[in-house]
């Protein structure tokens, strides 16, 4: 037989899409592509965006009423604030920074 060119082994073809998966992965893995691939949420122990304006509103909501007793126990539903027992703790997480008690009434500063 007379072959003008060269055949292509099965295996090379194998071997080449094989690495091309790879590479694919590879990528993805360095530009955090997989999480959003999965639809997987990374988990750092930190609350969202939403929950601290919740949180912070319900804590202001507490001071505008003078209602010490839940500004003192507010009762966070989520983990992460879990050991913080009033919102003058974890007033640095929320931003209510200016937020007292004083003589029993509420005050931003």
């Amino acid at each position: 037989m007379n072959k003008k060119g060269m055949d292509i082994s099965l295996n090379f073809i194998i071997l080449a899409v094989l690495a091309l998966i790879a590479l694919i992965i590879i990528a993805l893995f360095f530009t955090d592509g997989l999480t959003n691939l999965f639809k997987q949420q990374e988990d750092v122990g930190s609350i969202s965006a939403e929950k601290t304006a919740l949180y912070a509103s319900k804590c202001k909501l507490y001071c505008t009423t003078n209602d010490q007793n839940s500004w003192d126990n507010p009762q966070f539903a989520d983990e992460s604030l879990k050991d913080y027992s009033s919102c003058d703790e974890a007033s640095e997480i929320l931003g209510l920074e200016g937020y007292t008690w004083s003589a029993g009434k509420c005050t931003k500063t």
